[in-house]
């Protein structure tokens, strides 16, 4: 049989392959500690050092001038097997002309149109404001259906996250959002299925914490984002789920969220004309 032939009868099986091939993983408690002992050490780094300083990492990284251009530039932090699962933490900048904090505060709250945004990566969306929130530490509870799809798979989570939207700053803003609940569905195209225990899943998503930084620099605004997620060990042939991905959503995350910002300016400018 030639090469291409195979190529082609191998693109036409894993075509029909589905997450169940991959035998479902239990997340134990070690798993899980490891997973927020290494958050907090990021928390007390990263998150401190910008609200005491408004340093982010790109100020003194090689790229800087493709951030300073208006280009996405991400890079690894850590990717690798962390007692029983898996640890995958990448970082994205983003600078946004004529933004300031306010824009990118509009566009993170505005969960109605979430699904418009951040398309085609939700399949719903729904936020409301906890009673505890402050001027200065906006509390926010979200509903959001993840919708993960490649040319040979499709898996959808129901999860629930933790938002805090804070003001470190006249000039600086950050949020940071832990998801509380994931679950994956049995079968992403039968909702009537239901879903598997959480915890006892595929192990392609077990945790999440997403962090942004904000800071207004020049007449625009500097974007960082952080993106750390626990999945189970890479099975072999399955490392590009964590790693290649992750990065990937990090990439589109920051733009998507410049272009939410530029369009909101739009129309805020087209309706004072």
């Amino acid at each position: 049989m030639r090469p291409l032939t195979v190529c082609l009868v191998a693109v036409t099986l894993i075509a029909t392959l589905h997450a169940s091939i991959i035998p479902t993983v239990h997340l134990d408690q070690v798993t899980l500690a490891a997973y927020q002992e290494y958050v907090t050490s990021f928390e007390k780094t990263v998150l401190e050092q910008f609200n005491n300083s408004g340093r982010m990492w790109i100020d003194s990284d090689s790229k800087k001038g493709n951030f300073d251009a208006g280009k996405p530039v991400v890079e690894p932090r850590r990717n690798e097997d962390l007692a029983n699962g898996s640890v995958h933490h990448f970082s994205g900048s983003i600078h946004v002309n004529g933004a300031n904090i306010d824009s990118v505060r509009k566009v993170m709250q505005d969960y109605s149109h979430y699904v418009e945004i951040f398309k085609p990566d939700l399949g719903s969306a729904s936020g409301t404001r906890e009673a505890d929130s402050t001027p200065e530490d906006e509390h926010f509870k979200a509903k959001l259906m993840l919708v993960q799809t490649t040319l040979w798979m499709s898996v959808t989570y129901d999860t629930l996250y933790d938002t805090h939207y804070r003001r470190t700053g006249k000039d600086r803003w950050t949020s940071r959002s832990v998801a509380l609940n994931i679950k994956e569905a049995r079968d992403p195209k039968n909702p009537a299925a239901g879903y598997l225990p959480e915890g006892d899943d595929h192990g392609f998503l077990w945790k999440t914490n997403t962090y942004w930084l904000a800071r207004e620099r020049n007449g625009g605004l500097d974007l960082q984002a952080d993106s750390i997620a626990l999945s189970r060990p890479n099975p072999t042939g399955f490392a590009w789920w964590g790693t290649r991905r992750s990065r990937e959503a990090v990439d589109k995350m920051l733009k998507d969220v410049k272009a939410g910002i530029e369009n909101h300016n739009d129309s805020h400018n087209d309706s004072r004309k």
